[in-house]
């Protein structure tokens, strides 16, 4: 007895296939995309007083909004990176088999085309080009081989993420593009973080990073004096000006505590585990400081 399988189940289990191998390829950069991203979109619903029907639909199409968003670069920067991630990251799907180079190229056309067409739809498509064009510089125009260019790259990207956060819900204002702007040129200038868990694998494909150029024991005391002096910035933009209640100050705390141990960590814990675990903290860090504008941009 032959068991024929339905075009509707074929289709689902095809869906389902794409959304599990999307997830594969993304799900290490979801603490610095979707999570902290969704949660600026949760700020700006808050600030725009939706309604809760209102604010689900607008929740869940922001998170569909910076799951192509971070999907889009994961493609590019992986098709890129394939021999680095043989060394750095074997878990990776085009190394595992999971995906074919093939198959990653077609993924890649079709994201290219459904991010900015929905990125339309939402009202951010300006955005969602200028993440294009930054995903393009990145990874087919050489950015990603100089550690200036890693680094603008991740804090201009922060400006096209939360701006379109904020826009996919209401018009920005000039709170919210004070957070944008501290957390750009926070991003921007301690981003080399995550190059000290790669330098193996940076050294072996010829990757200019601030680890190999400027030597991992000054970029170790950069990014410790950078998380050192982080609280206080952190204070004087964004927690400071929503006012002295306690679970501001409480969020103040933390955030300032996990500066200060990241500064601790970058110079007393090496090794590519520990390093890890520093940039994973940083990515947390990022994540609660969004979370944190929830109660702070009302």
């Amino acid at each position: 007895m032959t068991t024929t399988t339905t075009a509707p189940t074929t289709v689902l289990q095809t869906a389902w296939r794409e959304i599990r191998l999307s997830w594969l390829f993304i799900s290490a950069d979801r603490w610095t995309t979707i999570f902290p991203a969704t949660c600026f979109v949760m700020a700006a619903v808050v600030h725009a007083r939706l309604s809760a029907p209102e604010a689900a639909i607008t929740l869940a199409s922001g998170a569909l909004y910076f799951w192509l968003f971070v999907y889009e670069h994961t493609l590019a920067n992986q098709l890129v990176g394939v021999e680095e991630d043989r060394v750095n990251k074997p878990f990776r799907p085009l190394v595992t088999g999971q995906s074919s180079i093939r198959g990653a190229k077609l993924r890649l056309i079709a994201v290219r085309i459904l991010f900015p067409l929905y990125g339309y739809w939402l009202g951010v498509l300006e955005w969602a080009l200028m993440w294009q064009i930054l995903s393009l510089l990145q990874h087919e125009y050489g950015w990603g081989r100089h550690w200036l260019g890693r680094n603008v790259y991740a804090g201009a990207g922060v400006i096209a993420q939360l701006a379109a956060a904020w826009e996919i819900v209401t018009t920005i204002t000039p709170d919210a593009w004070r957070w944008i702007v501290t957390l750009t040129v926070t991003v921007t200038l301690l981003m080399s973080v995550q190059d000290l868990r790669d330098i193996t694998g940076d050294r072996a494909v010829h990757r200019s990073t601030m680890p190999l150029v400027f030597g991992e024991t000054r970029t170790r005391i950069f990014l410790c004096t950078g998380f050192a002096i982080g609280p206080a910035a952190i204070h004087h933009f964004l927690m400071a000006p929503a006012g002295p209640h306690w679970w501001i100050i409480a969020t103040d705390v933390l955030l300032g505590s996990l500066s200060l141990l990241l500064s601790v960590r970058v110079v007393l814990l090496r090794g590519q585990k520990h390093d890890q675990r520093s940039y994973r903290l940083v990515e947390q860090w990022y994540t609660l400081a969004l979370a944190a504008s929830v109660y702070t941009l009302r």
